[in-house]
């Protein structure tokens, strides 16, 4: 019998940690909120006490925080094993259930190619961390650059040229296109939870480095650092939706979606919603790039009842009344239209508001065009607004990326 050579296996050389400064940056006054700690219903014992220079794993150096939320801290951190940078979303303590992960473990399990995925966040790996207040659960990703609407906010006048918002749209639109496909309804579609990927990984390289040079600010709290996040200006790649904590699995649902000013009508009234919820968001999101001003704001931050009305008072006056078959959806609608659809709402109707004359960006044809794509995704029944596919190839949009 022959015998068998043994193999041997080296182990991968994890590079050396850095040490980042314990001095040299400004530290701020412990009376002064900063970051997290601005947001509503901040706990502080609900986010992980990430330290800078940090090693999570035995394997992620934390060099760098980039944001948070109510949900989550964000964190750059250099991969000492495949000498790669990741971002680090770590979740708050508190999260009872991680939507987002259900959503992620539906979508691996989406096998099919389609090229609509590689315009959504990836999840490469996840695990959980140990504090001394729970267990947070955090996603490895990819790191992104700047948001859509950072990017907006820094064009003249606030508003991209027609030829870029086209090349958005589509992106977002083949995007969506696979998650609809794969039973996923994205809910929360809007230019800050659109990144745009980076094509080359210097940036980050120079995020560490600016860290150890010139370290963040911060402020101690008990054993506690909350650091100020570093902003990545940089991005020249592909657009990707982010964000899927709201997402939701299946075709039809119920309930409260959505952010309040780019809720759809059904939303709104309590009627049951599928992913057309979504496409009502790409015609909002196709006018606030290109005209720079939302169609549909917040009217009454203290009264939900009172803001709904003034909410669907501005889309009877942009879209007309609606049909008789999407008012017998909900009983809802009999507090702001008559069985006739005329409104009788408890706020007046806004005067000379219609979609031709708050078009202020486009001239002729190119104005007809669009006009035309926002009409056929706000639309009052959802079955009637223009699905995914069907908006790519849309005359104003041309199919092309």
């Amino acid at each position: 019998m022959a015998s068998q050579t043994q193999r041997h296996y080296s182990p991968v050389a994890l590079l050396p940690p850095r040490e980042f400064p314990s001095t040299g940056f400004e530290v701020i006054d412990p009376s002064q909120s900063v970051e997290e700690e601005r947001l509503p219903f901040y706990n502080c014992h609900a986010y992980y006490p990430m330290r800078i220079g940090a090693v999570i794993k035995d394997r992620y150096q934390v060099v760098a925080k980039l944001g948070y939320g109510t949900s989550s801290s964000v964190w750059l951190c250099h991969d000492l094993m495949e000498r790669s940078y990741w971002v680090l979303k770590v979740h708050v303590n508190t999260l009872k259930h991680n939507q987002e992960l259900d959503v992620y473990r539906h979508l691996a399990g989406v096998t099919e190619e389609h090229p609509g995925r590689g315009y959504i966040r990836q999840l490469k790996d996840s695990f959980t961390l140990k504090s001394h207040n729970g267990e947070h659960d955090v996603f490895v990703m990819k790191p992104l650059g700047m948001s859509l609407k950072t990017l907006q906010e820094m064009q003249k006048g606030g508003t991209f040229q027609q030829i870029l918002v086209v090349s958005a749209l589509n992106q977002v639109l083949l995007g969506l296109n696979f998650l609809h496909e794969a039973d996923v309804i994205h809910t929360d579609l809007h230019s800050d939870n659109l990144l745009i990927a980076l094509t080359d990984d210097s940036i980050l390289a120079k995020v560490e480095d600016d860290e150890i040079r010139t370290p963040s600010a911060r402020k101690q709290v008990g054993d506690t650092i909350i650091y100020v996040s570093r902003y990545m200006l940089a991005g020249a790649g592909a657009l990707t939706i982010c964000d899927l904590g709201q997402a939701r699995v299946g075709k039809l649902h119920s309930g409260n979606a959505m952010p309040v000013q780019y809720r759809a009508p059904e939303v709104i009234l309590n009627m049951k919603w599928g992913n057309a919820v979504d496409m009502w968001s790409v015609g909002l999101l196709a006018w606030d790039l290109l005209e720079g001003e939302s169609l549909f704001r917040i009217y009454d931050h203290e009264s939900e009842e009172h803001n709904d009305a003034h909410h669907l008072a501005m889309m009877t006056a942009l879209l007309g009344s609606p049909p008789p078959e999407f008012l017998n959806r909900s009983k809802e609608t009999r507090k702001y239209w008559d069985e006739g659809g005329k409104w009788k709402g408890p706020v007046p109707l806004p005067n000379e508001k219609t979609l031709q004359s708050l078009s202020k960006t486009l001239a002729k044809d190119d104005k007809e065009k669009f006009l035309d794509f926002i009409r056929l995704l706000l639309h009052w029944i959802p079955e009637e607004r223009l699905s995914s596919g069907h908006a790519y190839y849309h005359p104003w949009l041309g199919g092309k990326s």
